[in-house]
């Protein structure tokens, strides 16, 4: 994690010239943005995360219910949509200069992403589109609480039946989200509204993302259910595994905390 954070500035510039091609006159302001939305990240939500993580220690060693991981699932939406508004006005900035080459590559990369995710997880197998999302959550589920045992992997594999039944609806959200993220690029760029105005399209979107009643809220109802599910059927020693995890990524948020001060101390 403290690895990872630590090059995250490098990361998310790659990540934004893999979908736009950053131009050379489009590259200094967006380093300064993201070197912008970092300094504000370390400072404003690093203490936060770090309150979310020492809460969800605290809970991971005993018996976890629904309102447990419905209140993590919130705190994170939260902090992401903190961190888009914080982004906005940058954002702004990156789509109003924004050629049509440039959205036309970012549809390029949407499409490339989607057909990789097609493969991996909507084989036209259902047996394989199972094996496909177990691996995944169980990739997730060891990174927590370790290794599992072959009756327990079983139990796992027999509770993903309701969060699997949402795979072609999640799917569906998933292009339209970036369907309409891209007609909104296009709009901008092309019609070059003030700042202002464009800044508020942005919010928009998200604000319609958040929407309560959307397939992707459904999903995450039966992922909630699946958690708890599998948070409860750990041992005393898969438990204490997810104490050390947490205190690990605790460790390395005040650290980072701890970077973010002496920069600017200087």
């Amino acid at each position: 994690m403290k690895l990872g954070y630590q090059q995250g500035d490098r990361l998310a510039y790659w990540w934004v010239d893999r979908y736009v091609d950053v131009s050379d006159a489009q590259e200094p302001p967006t380093k300064e943005a993201i070197a912008r939305f970092f300094a504000w990240h370390r400072r404003a939500q690093l203490p936060e995360i770090a309150t979310v993580l020492t809460r969800v220690r605290g809970e991971v060693g005993g018996e976890v219910n629904t309102a447990m991981v419905r209140q993590v699932q919130q705190d994170s939406q939260r902090l992401g949509r903190q961190a888009f508004d914080n982004a906005v006005p940058d954002l702004a900035d990156l789509m109003l200069t924004l050629t049509p080459e440039q959205i036309q590559r970012m549809e390029a990369k949407f499409a490339e992403s989607n057909a990789k995710y097609r493969k991996e997880f909507l084989k036209s197998d259902p047996g394989a589109r199972i094996d496909a999302r177990y691996d995944k959550i169980m990739s997730y589920a060891k990174l927590i609480y370790g290794s599992f045992s072959s009756d327990q992997e079983k139990a796992i594999r027999d509770a993903m039946g309701p969060y699997m039944q949402s795979a072609d609806a999640r799917y569906t959200e998933r292009v339209k989200r970036q369907q309409e993220w891209v007609a909104l690029a296009r709009e901008i760029s092309t019609t070059r509204p003030p700042k202002p105005q464009a800044e508020a399209m942005l919010r928009k979107y998200a604000d319609d993302w958040q929407r309560p009643g959307s397939a992707e809220q459904r999903s995450t109802s039966a992922g909630v259910d699946l958690t708890v599910a599998i948070a409860n059927m750990t041992t005393p020693e898969q438990k204490a595994h997810a104490v050390k995890r947490f205190d690990g990524w605790i460790n390395d948020t005040r650290a980072l905390m701890a970077e973010g001060n002496r920069s600017e101390e200087h």
